[in-house]
């Protein structure tokens, strides 16, 4: 879609009426029945701070140290004045190199950036300064970057290994609590110091064999242990908010509990029923928040498979709610006209918490088989509806669907046939909730100049739902990551959890 200026012109230069280019808008949108946000206010009360990104710890130390190193060199120059732009052009050029040498050292290694990073991996040299070298680090600011928000920026900033400047807010300081992790990692450059790069503001010409010479040196998997001991303490030691130390020590407990530090295994672990991992007392309360996310987790992917189930039923033609209704008691074996409050049996199997039932829907829709989708999703929504009672207290705003809020709904339809209840999910939390944040989000991105995605999946026409213009079907759904990963890889890499074998 042309900007308000370019038709203007356009227009001026026009003689006579004309077709105008179709719009070009992408199909997109990852939140498409507005759900996700609940989920990461409750990752806030357990893991704040961290994000499913941030896994490795020496990255957060070479950013650290880059930015004490360019606040050193214009100490020495003598500059009465701080130039940001060239300390920033010198903190991003060092992380380049350090991402450069690892992806040459390992191409599997789990850094931000392997794709964008390509054209240095295949170089023999690369010129660090000029109009390319500047497109490149605009580029990448918002993306790739290892200071950029939705890779190691916030977690930097978080555990505090690097803080704003009091005069420049661009620019950043390491704090002093991490200095013993930085002396330790500059003792192990050597050499490296004296490089222009490592060295100097402005332009400079790096040469392939000089950063493969460099990758042991700063390996991603070689941390000293005065930097495990700096993280640690950021992590999950008294400095750390409250929140996190107890889900720390719930993750340790775990593992202690289950003998190894596999992501899928203490998730489920520490879920709960059907495990028998019973926490220390003090932790119970961590414990249940940590059940309720996965409950959450559970209740926002079985509803973004249903989307998911609508969509592959409608991409043939048209279908009305009723019909939709019908094809999924087909599907599932369900008896419609049976009160509603059956569905709460469906959740009710022995060795099945919501971990677990999260797997099952997710191998159902990798299977390819409808039917066993539907009944995958009726275990999950009836498991919530079982545990979770409408008397609890409502956690989430109203627009994005509070599970004791869908439960509340649900008891209100107990004694109704289920086909009245499965109407009310279909048109109330699958196409209420998909039309209110799809055209929401669309609307606030047209006037904020923002992304130009059609996030609306179906829309309604005289024979019922059909796909929208250009849509094929719903994007396969995915759990939502719950930082845990990243919890046990940093927890791991500096020594709070055991590494190897338990």
């Amino acid at each position: 879609m042309a900007d308000v200026p370019s038709l203007i012109e356009e227009a001026a230069r026009r003689r006579e009426p004309d077709f105008t280019a179709p719009s070009k808008i992408k199909n997109g949108g990852v939140d498409p029945l507005g759900l996700r946000e609940t989920n990461f206010d409750l990752m806030n009360l357990l893991f704040p701070g961290i994000n499913n990104v941030a896994v490795h710890v020496r990255p957060f130390v070479v950013v650290a140290w880059a930015w004490r190193r360019a606040g050193q060199i214009v100490k020495e120059s003598g500059a009465s004045t701080f130039p940001p732009e060239m300390m920033r052009d010198f903190v991003d050029r060092v992380e380049v190199i350090f991402s450069w040498s690892q992806f040459n050292r390992d191409p599997e290694v789990e850094l931000p950036g392997r794709v964008v990073l390509a054209p240095l991996r295949q170089s023999d040299s690369w010129h660090f300064g000029g109009d390319e070298w500047k497109k490149w680090r605009e580029n990448r600011a918002g993306s790739t970057s290892l200071m950029a928000a939705i890779t190691y920026g916030p977690a930097l900033k978080n555990l505090g290994w690097l803080m704003p400047l009091l005069e420049n807010s661009s620019i950043y300081v390491p704090t002093e609590r991490v200095a013993p992790a930085l002396d330790a990692f500059e003792e192990q450059l050597g050499d490296m110091l004296n490089h222009p790069a490592f060295s100097e503001f402005g332009a400079v010409d790096v040469y392939r064999s000089e950063v493969d010479a460099w990758a042991e040196r700063w390996a991603i998997d070689r941390i000293t242990e005065a930097e495990k001991r700096v993280m640690a303490e950021a992590l999950f030691g008294a400095i750390a908010p409250e929140h996190r130390q107890s889900a720390g020590r719930l993750m340790r407990e775990a593992v202690s509990y289950s003998g190894t530090t596999d992501p899928g295994a203490i998730r489920q672990t520490m879920a709960g029923h059907p495990s028998n991992f019973t926490p220390a007392e003090d932790l119970l309360v961590t414990a249940n928040l940590w059940r309720s996310l996965q409950l959450r987790q559970l209740f926002r992917f079985a509803l973004e498979s249903l989307l998911y189930w609508i969509t592959l039923e409608i991409g043939n033609g048209s279908r009305t709610t009723d019909e939709l209704v019908r094809a999924l008691l087909d599907q599932a074996g369900i008896d419609g006209s049976v009160a509603s409050k059956s569905l709460k049996r469906w959740g009710q199997t022995k060795n099945a918490g919501p971990v677990e039932l999260i797997d099952s829907i997710q191998t159902a829709i990798n299977s390819g088989e409808p039917d066993r989708l539907v009944v995958e999703i009726f275990r999950g929504l009836g498991a919530i509806f079982a545990e979770v009672s409408a008397d609890q207290e409502v956690y989430g705003r109203p627009d994005r669907l509070p599970v004791v809020q869908a439960c509340r709904e649900f008891a209100s339809f107990h004694d109704q046939p289920t086909s009245t209840f499965l109407r009310h999910i279909i048109e109330s939390w699958i196409f209420a909730q998909h039309v209110y944040w799809s055209v929401g989000r669309g609307l606030g991105d047209a006037r904020g100049r923002g992304k130009r995605l059609m996030r609306l999946k179906v829309i309604l026409e005289e024979g019922g739902w059909t796909l929208a213009p250009n849509v094929s079907s719903s994007s396969i759904p995915r759990p939502t990551a719950d930082r845990l990963r990243t919890a046990i890889s940093l927890g791991t890499e500096c020594g709070y959890l055991p590494a190897g074998p338990i």
